[in-house]
């Protein structure tokens, strides 16, 4: 038996789970903090028990210790250094993937894939440094989201650039949302073990898709950096990189272009409205033209990526929607179907509507389509159990 504390970092929020990882594989507890660096919030959930409150949080260090003294407010003792692994739902680890234990040559190559995932790298090596500074003899497990897509051909992971580059700059296709992604194709595994042709469409803030043949990645959308593949809640996806001399010209640098591309497009630059989409359908409800076209180009991506992945699988058995749009917003499940007839795609529009967790597809429907709650967290604990238990 282990007890995993697994961290999800953002740039100003933090999030856990503490998993008792045996046949059962149990969450004893949960939690987040947000707005890190000044006033924000937090909640601790264990069981029906919940606590929550104000706080001041200046690093995520000090996010994850206000965790852990307020977590016997709802019954739960956890001693840092008593734990079997801290476990990371880290991003981007270069030519490194899987789970590996923290150490000076992983932090150096997180290091050096900074400028692939400067959103992402810098706040888990600070944890990280941080973590091994104070409580040193805990075990550190990152759990890299690119693990799930080593499977890609290589053919589909390279760019037309000189091959040369993948070696010397690590430029190439990567795929991330990997613990999101493996959960799915482990779940449709468990569930619908004849779905062999699946496509994993994790929508939320920062959305991809997957193609999944026999459990195992074949395709992502997010390629070299968590920026590209689909549009985002405020940032660019696909885009022409041949633009940005022109935009560094107008926008007063390369850095300011990259600015706003990394934080003010997405649904947000295109609507003008919010990288919220309940904002932004809401606006395009009350007429609002922007609005309507950032979800309708939205869309269109989605279904692109559908087209291109069923023809990677050679057809399709089951479309699965998750992440927070994928799993609550039903306007864009049916706006998606809508545009997959061809395929014979039909959804169950009670089932979509009611909230349903699971399959939603019509029974005529010639594709299975699920509706499902991902469990990042716990594809880390698990990556975490493959290292302590070899």
């Amino acid at each position: 038996m282990f007890r995993i504390l697994v961290l999800n970092l953002g740039s100003t929020s933090f999030k856990f789970k503490l998993y008792q990882m045996d046949r059962e594989e149990r969450a004893l507890a949960s939690g987040w903090v947000e707005c890190i660096g000044g006033e924000g919030r937090y909640a601790m959930h264990a069981g029906e028990a919940c606590v929550e409150g104000d706080c001041c949080c200046l690093t995520h260090l000090e996010a994850l210790e206000l965790c852990m003294s307020e977590m016997t407010r709802v019954g739960v003792t956890i001693d840092i250094a008593a734990l079997d692994a801290l476990g990371y739902k880290a991003v981007h680890g270069g030519t490194i993937s899987g789970s590996h234990v923290v150490d000076d040559a992983l932090l150096a190559e997180m290091e050096r894939m900074v400028s692939f995932a400067p959103a992402h790298n810098p706040v888990y090596l600070a944890m990280m440094r941080s973590i091994r500074t104070k409580y040193p003899e805990v075990l550190q497990i990152a759990c890299f989201e690119t693990a799930f897509h080593s499977t890609i051909p290589l053919e589909r992971a390279v760019y037309g650039v000189p091959l040369e580059w993948v070696e010397q700059y690590g430029v190439r296709r990567y795929g991330f949302h990997g613990s999101s992604h493996s959960y799915i194709a482990w779940k449709m595994g468990k569930e619908r073990p004849l779905a062999q042709r699946v496509i994993s469409a994790h929508l939320g803030g920062s959305s991809s898709l997957c193609a999944i043949l026999n459990g195992k990645s074949v395709a992502a959308s997010m390629g070299a950096t968590p920026q590209s593949g689909l549009f985002h809640n405020n940032r660019v996806g696909d885009f022409d990189a041949f633009c940005l001399p022109v935009l560094a010209q107008k926008l007063g640098g390369l850095d300011n272009a990259m600015r706003t591309l990394s934080s003010k497009s997405g649904l947000l630059g295109l609507s003008g409205v919010s990288n919220d989409v309940r904002a932004v359908e809401a606006a395009a409800q009350g007429g609002n033209e922007r609005a309507q076209l950032a979800l309708d180009a939205f869309v269109d991506a989605i279904v692109g990526y559908i087209g291109m992945y069923t023809a990677y699988l050679g057809g399709l058995d089951a479309l699965c929607f998750t992440g927070g749009i994928g799993l609550n917003d039903t306007g864009i499940r049916a706006a998606v179907i809508q545009k997959l007839g061809f395929l014979g795609a039909k959804l169950d529009e009670r089932l979509n509507l009611s909230g349903y967790k699971g399959r939603i597809s019509a029974a005529d429907s010639k594709i299975e389509i699920w509706s499902l709650e991902t469990n990042e967290e716990l594809m880390v604990a698990r990556g975490c159990v493959k290292v302590l238990n070899p």
